[in-house]
């Protein structure tokens, strides 16, 4: 495990541990079923040979919110093992060159969290401050917050007990943590620590643009009251998203993160307006954010090249954003654009200058399923489904799945591709081998060329090392002129095409190509 630096040239994976790999047929994933699929990720021949894992929420829950509602912080789900399953897959993740970053979810806890349970039992228990709590207004909630899902209204829920309410961002089940208060901010760093000393190498950490709110609990503005997520506005203000103090705490988990050595902290910052979304990473804070616009794009070459452009050019020069094209929040690549534009996407989020993040699945083509009845609270069920590993789904269980698989379990599975040179498995081997190989990709800088309309053309330069980018967004070939000379194809999302010269006057693209040219 090498230098400071290692995580500025990561391939990120995400697992979904309850959907990955389940070990003792009771249909759920579990830690010890990802142990037992860690050749895939790397440390064997023809692994991905990505350089990080990062495990969403594997911690005690009621599952109100699928793992995000935590019950309790320093404990494993009884559903996905130990923290003796924990420890070794740690240590099974390490001997394979790898790092291991786990969800860091600071902003509520679960409702019935003991901190929580005690901080309801009375308005005078010590923990009381423990979480926001506020007399109602005019007989309703104290302001008019509302909760990031739809179904769940109001941000505020009334406790007839003690006739106050308490503030929750998302489910009712999931009260607000109070991170203005020391002792709050004390057993939260007993949280870090916890963790890091088990062998973690950093944290994603959850919703890291809403640690905090308005102290006064002030309305939001008529324009963006109406809003449940981040929404830029030239002059307005949400007041219960995005405030200074968010920073303050980031820097204080990164001095402890550095104290233990080279780590990374990843941040999920839904912010739609990227003067603000800069301010989160880079600099002595999260070392990195995913770029949230990016996968929000249409499949647009304009669009994907203003998206990248813009975040370039007002983010500091050295730092470094995160670029996914799916997570369990977000829906499949393949049904957003379809399957021959996620090859082109993939080759794109590789050459980008950035960390890329693979969601689990990606690199087999999984689509979204649409389970008979829906489980989650944000319609989020279909891009969580369990993992392809063969065609039939007993690679996943020897029971019945908690999801059932989607329809493209016969040919999006890793056993299928796995030999299949044209199969998008080994687009994505190919994609990082050459990534972890080329000085210009992993150290490079990016300059945006111009290029005809539907295509979107970047170069990647490192020293003398130099390549052409040039993706195709339309269903029909099209000629891009790249300048004099000649230079090597590289790589192509089209399995058939060979290496060999290409004349920069006229670089052929095939329909929905992308393509890395080595410049001589």
């Amino acid at each position: 495990m090498d230098t400071e630096d290692w995580w500025r040239t990561a391939v990120i994976y995400q697992i979904y541990p309850r959907s990955f790999a389940d070990s003792d047929g009771d249909g759920v994933g579990d830690l010890r079923g990802i142990i037992e699929h860690l050749d895939h990720l790397n440390g064997a021949p023809g692994s991905l040979g990505v350089d990080a894992l990062w495990l969403s929420p594997f911690y005690p829950s009621p599952q109100a919110d699928f793992g995000y509602d935590i019950s309790d912080y320093t404990a494993v789900d009884p559903a996905y093992g130990t923290l003796a399953d924990f420890a070794e897959l740690a240590d099974e993740v390490h001997r394979r060159g790898m790092r291991l970053l786990v969800d860091l979810v600071m902003n509520h806890t679960s409702d019935r969290h003991p901190w929580f349970v005690e901080s309801r039992s009375s308005r005078s228990n010590p923990r009381r401050d423990w979480y926001i709590w506020a007399d109602g207004r005019d007989g309703g909630p104290p302001n008019n917050w509302l909760s990031s899902f739809e179904r769940c209204g109001p941000a505020w829920t009334l406790d007839p007990a003690t006739g106050q309410y308490y503030l929750h961002s998302f489910t009712p089940q999931q009260p607000d943590l109070n991170l203005r208060n020391p002792q709050v901010r004390a057993a939260i760093r007993d949280v870090w620590r916890f963790w890091l000393d088990l062998g973690v190498d950093g944290f994603r950490i959850d919703v890291a643009h809403r640690l905090f709110k308005d102290a006064a609990l002030r309305d939001n503005p008529e324009p963006l009251a109406a809003f449940r997520r981040h929404h830029s506005h030239p002059e307005l203000r949400q007041f219960n998203i995005d405030l200074p103090e968010c920073h303050d705490l980031l820097r204080e988990l990164r001095a402890v993160l550095d104290g233990y050595g080279p780590g990374l902290l990843l941040g999920e910052v839904p912010i739609s307006d990227d003067t603000r979304l800069v301010r989160y990473f880079g600099a002595d804070g999260m070392h990195t954010a995913f770029h949230v616009a990016f996968w929000e794009q249409p499949w647009d070459s304009a669009r994907f090249r203003r998206t990248v452009d813009g975040l370039c050019a007002l983010a500091a020069p050295d730092a470094l954003p995160t670029y996914a094209l799916a997570t369990h929040d977000i829906s499949r690549t393949v049904s957003r654009y379809g399957l021959r534009q996620a090859r082109a996407a993939a080759l794109m989020q590789f050459t980008l200058r950035g960390l890329p993040c693979v969601y689990y699945g990606e690199e087999i083509g999984m689509a979204d399923s649409r389970p008979p009845q829906a489980l989650d609270v944000d319609d989020r069920d279909g891009q969580r489904v369990p993992m392809n590993w063969e065609p039939t789904g007993s690679g996943f269980t020897a029971g019945s799945p908690w999801l059932p698989f989607g329809p493209d379990i016969e040919t999006a599975n890793v056993r299928v591709q796995d030999d299949d040179p044209a199969s998008m498995l080994n687009l994505y081997r190919r994609l990082i081998r050459y990534r972890r190989d080329s000085k210009a990709l992993r150290f490079g800088d990016y300059e945006s060329l111009p290029s005809p309309k539907d295509t979107y053309v970047y170069r990647r330069r490192a020293g003398g090392d130099e390549l052409l980018v040039a993706l195709n967004f339309a269903d029909r070939p099209i000629v891009v002129g790249l300048g004099e000379g000649t230079a090597r194809l590289e790589l192509s999302t089209d399995a058939g095409r060979e290496p060999g010269t290409v004349r920069l006057a006229a670089v052929s693209l095939g329909a929905l190509e992308g393509v890395v040219l080595g410049v001589r």
